[in-house]
C-alpha cells in the first residue's frame, strides 16, 4: 500500500484514538486486504457478529455502479471521476471505531495524488469521552503535533442539508494536505478524510460531497438506554472461558420492548453466542418517542470495561 495512504490513515487513528502519540512516530503495521489503525485494539480472533444477517450494519458498505452505498447509515456517495477503491479495512475495533472505504486518485505513473478515507466512530464506545462529531473533530485539533500547520480553524459548514464538523491543515515538509469533515449520524460520527498533495485534486472530491444522500431510515438512538428502571426482564451471560477483551454491542429494541437486533462489534465466536442468546430474553420498558411507543437503538458493553482516555489540557 502505498506510504502516502498509510501515513494518512495512521494520522487520523493516532491522534483520535490516542492523541497523545505523535503522527510522525510511522506508519501503521500492515496486512494484506487492509489497514490496521496504530493505537487501536484488535483481538485476534475477535470479530463482529450480529443476530440476523439481514439487519444492514456498519461495516456491509460497498462500492456498486460508482457509488458508495451504506444502508446502516443511508449513505450514498458517489466516488469522483478516476478515483478507485482501495484495500479493504481491518473489523470494527472494541472502541467502535469503522474503516468504511478508501478511495484514492492515482496519476499514470501510479504515485498517489490525493486521498479519500470514510471512517464511522460510534460514539458509544468511543475511547475518548466525545459525544458529537463536533467533539471529535476538536479532539483531534487539540492532539494535533506542532509541526503541522493550521490552515483553516475547526468550524461547521452545511453540505447536502446537514451540519458537518470541518477542519484543515497541512503539513509543509510532506507537502500534504488534510481536510476533514465529519457529521452525526445514528450515533456515530461519519468522517471524511481527504489526503494529498495535490489540492486542486482535493477540492473537487471535497464539493464532490455536496451530492452525498445521508438518510438512514433508522430507530431513535439513545445512549444508555439498556440500564436502570429501563430493563425489565435480564438474563446475564455466562462465559465459559475467562477472556479479558471489551465486547461493545449494539441492540434495537421493538415498539413493546423485545430485543429485535443485536450487533457484537468485536468479540469471540463463543461469546457472540452466548450474548446472542442472554439478550433475546431481555425485556426493556418500551421507548416513547412523542407518546408513543417506538423503536431504540442503544449500546451496552459487556466483558472488560473500556478505559476511556484523557483530552489534552483536561
Amino acid at each position: 500500500m502505498p506510504l502516502l495512504i498509510r501515513r494518512s490513515i495512521s494520522l487520523v487513528f493516532i491522534v483520535w484514538f490516542c492523541l497523545a502519540i505523535s503522527a510522525s512516530q510511522g506508519s501503521n503495521p500492515h496486512r494484506a486486504g487492509g489497514v490496521i489503525p496504530k493505537g487501536e485494539i484488535l483481538v485476534k480472533g475477535a470479530v463482529p457478529a450480529a443476530s440476523d444477517s439481514t439487519t444492514p450494519l456498519p461495516e456491509d458498505g460497498k462500492v456498486v455502479d460508482g457509488r458508495y452505498r451504506n444502508d446502516y447509515f443511508g449513505l450514498v456517495y458517489p466516488i469522483p471521476d478516476k478515483w478507485s477503491e482501495q484495500a479493504a479495512g481491518p473489523p470494527p475495533s472494541d472502541s467502535g471505531s469503522y474503516v468504511l472505504e478508501q478511495l484514492a486518485l492515482v496519476d499514470r505513473e501510479q504515485r498517489v495524488k490525493a486521498h479519500v478515507l470514510i471512517t464511522a466512530q460510534d460514539l458509544f464506545f468511543s475511547a475518548l469521552p466525545v459525544a458529537n462529531a463536533t467533539e471529535l473533530i476538536a479532539a483531534l485539533r487539540a492532539g494535533l503535533a506542532p509541526l503541522y500547520e493550521i490552515e483553516r480553524e475547526p468550524d461547521e459548514v452545511k453540505i447536502a442539508g446537514r451540519t458537518f464538523a470541518r477542519f484543515r491543515y497541512k503539513s509543509a515538509v510532506a507537502g500534504l494536505h488534510w481536510r476533514i469533515l465529519s457529521t452525526d449520524v445514528r450515533c456515530h460520527a461519519v468522517t471524511f478524510t481527504f489526503t494529498g498533495t495535490d489540492t486542486e485534486a482535493l477540492d473537487d472530491a471535497e464539493r464532490g460531497l455536496r451530492d452525498i444522500s445521508l438518510n438512514p431510515d433508522a430507530p431513535s438512538c439513545v445512549a444508555g438506554y439498556a440500564s436502570g428502571e429501563n430493563v425489565l426482564e435480564r438474563i446475564d451471560p455466562h462465559f465459559s472461558a475467562r477472556r479479558y477483551n471489551t465486547i461493545p454491542v449494539r441492540v434495537i429494541i421493538d415498539r413493546e420492548g423485545k430485543v429485535k437486533h443485536i450487533h457484537l462489534l468485536s468479540a469471540f465466536l463463543d461469546q457472540s453466542d452466548t450474548i446472542i442468546a442472554a439478550l433475546r430474553q431481555w425485556h426493556f420498558k418500551p421507548y416513547l418517542r412523542d407518546g408513543r411507543a417506538a423503536e431504540v437503538e442503544t449500546g451496552l458493553v459487556f466483558g472488560t470495561p473500556r478505559t476511556i482516555l484523557r483530552l489534552p489540557g483536561k
